[in-house]
């Protein structure tokens, strides 16, 4: 790719800006270039993924690469919708729909406001139960990859202060009123893919290849939701790749 780039990876709930660290470093070092690492809740303002959305759209240019992984999926195309970037990367967040299981937590935080964030979401039960064999470590291949120090450090601060969880309670309230139409993307697109992802299926991701001309899907064969954790060099390199490519 001619020209400069900016390169900027984007977290969504649960997870803050620390789950991209890994893969930020190894782009550091394949492409020559600083990275920034955001967590999309402070985009949103205390909103929601159309809030952020529009946030990042102001500060969208045609050189940055946005890269969008879990529930950062909706705010990132919201913000491509207005503003093109050079080049928008999806990996493993919702497209068309939601897994039960995450509309049932975003339907419990949008109908419970306040009271959710300052009970569901307090440090001690969110990620206690993030830590759980019933969560994230379902996110992962190597389920001790998911221990509770490494679920705090990528999980922890956006639940440190209650303002952090009212934040979080509003953000993921809001994708249980519905996504963006990611099929009405026009611009370069990859959908860098764990494949065997059980909350966000490759199935979406092939079908949104299907829909977006020119869309590109690339699979992380074995890859689930926590890739971006367990396996950096997956995302990074892809991502790498498709840059030189073009």
């Amino acid at each position: 790719m001619s020209g400069p780039v900016r390169v900027r990876l984007l977290s969504g709930p649960p997870f803050g800006a620390e789950l991209l660290s890994k893969v930020a470093t190894r782009l550091e070092e394949r492409l020559g270039v600083s990275v920034c690492t955001e967590d999309v809740l402070d985009s949103a303002g205390g909103g929601g993924w159309r809030e952020a959305g529009d946030a990042l759209a102001r500060a969208l240019d045609d050189d940055t690469v946005l890269v969008a992984h879990g529930l950062a999926v909706p705010a990132a195309v919201h913000a491509a919708l207005q503003v093109t970037p050079r080049v928008l990367v999806l990996t493993n967040g919702p497209t068309t729909r939601l897994h039960p299981v995450v509309r049932t937590v975003a339907e419990g935080a949008r109908g419970g406001g306040v009271a959710f964030a300052e009970t569901a979401l307090r440090p001690a039960p969110w990620l206690g139960w993030l830590a759980s064999s019933g969560a994230l470590r379902r996110a992962v291949v190597n389920p001790y990859v998911m221990d509770r120090d490494t679920v705090a450090a990528l999980c922890g601060p956006q639940v440190a202060t209650s303002a952090g969880r009212r934040a979080l309670a509003a953000y993921i309230g809001s994708v249980a009123g519905g996504l963006p139409d990611s099929r009405r993307l026009r611009l370069p697109l990859v959908l860098v893919w764990g494949d065997d992802d059980r909350l966000h299926p490759a199935a979406e991701a092939t079908a949104l290849e299907a829909t977006v001309p020119g869309a590109r899907h690339v699979a992380i064969p074995g890859g689930r939701w926590g890739h971006p954790e367990e396996r950096p060099w997956a995302l990074a390199d892809a991502i790498a790749a498709y840059l030189a490519g073009v």
